[in-house]
């Protein structure tokens, strides 16, 4: 896998400093793990961009240079966001030992047409986005394929059914719903609205004296 290099900065803490950081186009951030202290960075926002443009899920390995010097491994563990903007807010980095293997969630990629969508007309309902493996750093996937073309209608492909590349593995049990297949939803038929029992009342007097009326004017003939 492409490793991500990223040129960080020591920064100081607090939401103020977090604040204008964001203002002046820096992305604050976060390093830990490997038993170290954790420690306050920060990124140019464009720069970081650019770099992660070749992984967009942002699940590659991160060559990081802290303040031009202090050199590690690295994988994007968690980020937040703008609800508004969707624009990154905050990112933390976990250091990493290549040697070792991590836990962590990869994109899920479903592949096929279901045969319950093709041939009766249902529905692919994706539960689940992304999948939790466990995986040396040099062999993070981009994404996990999982195959739904032969589900029909009625049916699901749980985590545990998954076929997953080599020396991927999970860490526990896995027993969730990725994706089932569901039926069309029934279309509603009109029903024509009863009529009002007060208005069924009123018409039938109309109608007698309509009846009354009739002999009234044959008689006036006469």
């Amino acid at each position: 896998m492409e490793k991500i290099s990223i040129e960080l900065t020591s920064r100081g803490i607090g939401k103020e400093i977090a604040k204008k950081l964001r203002r002046t186009g820096f992305l604050p951030g976060i390093i830990y793990g490997r038993k170290q202290q954790p420690k306050a960075v920060s990124v140019n926002a464009r720069d970081f961009e650019k770099a992660t443009k070749t992984s967009p899920d942002l699940t590659g390995i991160c060559e990081l240079t802290v303040d031009g010097k202090d050199k590690m491994m690295a994988v994007i563990r968690d980020y937040q966001a703008d609800a508004i903007t969707r624009k990154m807010t905050h990112i933390d980095f976990q250091a990493i030992d290549l040697s070792e293997k991590l836990d962590l969630e990869v994109p899920i990629n479903l592949i096929g047409i279901p045969v319950g969508v093709k041939e009766n007309a249902g529905v692919l309902e994706q539960l689940r986005r992304k999948i939790h493996i466990r995986v040396l750093p040099t062999n993070i996937p981009s994404h996990i394929d999982v195959d739904v073309s032969n589900l029909l209608i009625g049916q699901s492909i749980h985590a545990d059914e998954v076929k997953l590349p080599e020396g991927v593995e999970f860490p526990h049990a896995q027993n969730y719903t990725i994706a089932a297949v569901v039926a069309p939803a029934k279309e509603e038929v009109p029903v024509a609205a009863a009529p009002v029992e007060g208005e069924a009342a009123a018409a039938a007097p109309a109608e007698g004296a309509a009846a009354e009326a009739k002999p009234a004017e044959a008689k006036e003939k006469k």
